[in-house]
């Protein structure tokens, strides 16, 4: 009986115990690059085709339509 009752303090204890501890790991995530990566290649996506490209999208285009 006694043994009994130490476990069920020791799960109280532990219940509590989780249910106050200050740790949130949920906090410490990362969530996606910061805005330092985003500045460093701010300049390497070119939204215009190289001039090469042109003609070949151009015939491209011919099909599609």
């Amino acid at each position: 009986m006694v043994r009994n009752f130490i476990k069920a303090v020791s799960g109280l204890r532990q219940t509590f115990a989780a249910a106050f501890d200050p740790y949130r790991p949920e906090l410490h995530y990362m969530r996606g690059p910061g805005p330092k990566w985003h500045a460093k290649r701010s300049g390497i996506a070119n939204p215009t085709p190289p001039a090469a490209a042109v003609p070949a999208l151009m015939r491209f285009a011919k099909f599609r339509v």
